[in-house]
């Protein structure tokens, strides 16, 4: 939902400043199927662990690999362009904090209740989620964790990774409103 919100602000912004949305057709973008690829898994990956048909472990590892891997191509593929870069710094810190705690993004209780996920820290309850797991003394790279807690239309928890996820997605969606042909 957050990165739906911010590719709507993108087109806002692209449109606020005389840019043509015709132009928003990611033909600037080398191997533009890559990271549809990529994210189809992530989506998979989080409906099958919500569903209890697989449990976080080696194959959540696998997948997130794979997803690593091929958003890796799509940067390679498309190094010159600065929202890129962006977007793929983002995913990279994301994917630290993934790695690095056993497969699963760490989310400061703190955070959820401020964002309105929860009504109190004992109440938190992110084993249904499965891909989530509640930093402690433990946690590796807490700072790359979901920390930010953010209340505008729902609730959001969000990570640095995923700021900079959104802020490159504005800058390419206002960018090629803006390219000149």
């Amino acid at each position: 939902m957050l990165f739906i919100l911010s590719a709507i602000l993108g087109i806002i912004i692209g449109l606020l400043l005389k840019g043509d949305i015709k132009k928003l057709d990611g033909s600037d973008l080398k191997g533009i199927y890559i990271p549809i690829i990529a994210f189809s898994i992530e989506i998979v990956l989080f409906t099958l662990v919500r569903k209890g048909i697989i449990e976080r472990g080696l194959i959540t590892y696998i997948f997130y690999l794979i997803q690593f891997i091929l958003i890796s191509i799509f940067a390679y593929l498309n190094r010159k362009n600065k929202a890129v870069l962006i977007i793929t710094s983002g995913f990279i810190l994301n994917g630290l904090a993934i790695f690095l705690n056993g497969g699963a993004m760490p989310v400061n209780p703190d955070a959820a209740v401020a964002a309105g996920l929860y009504p109190s820290v004992d109440k938190i309850n992110v084993s249904k989620e499965g891909l989530y797991v509640l930093q402690n003394d433990k946690t590796l790279f807490w700072f790359l964790g979901d920390i930010i807690p953010i209340k505008f239309i729902r609730g959001y928890v969000v990570s640095i990774g995923d700021i900079l996820l959104c802020f490159g997605l504005i800058y390419y969606i206002v960018k090629s409103m803006k390219r000149a042909d």
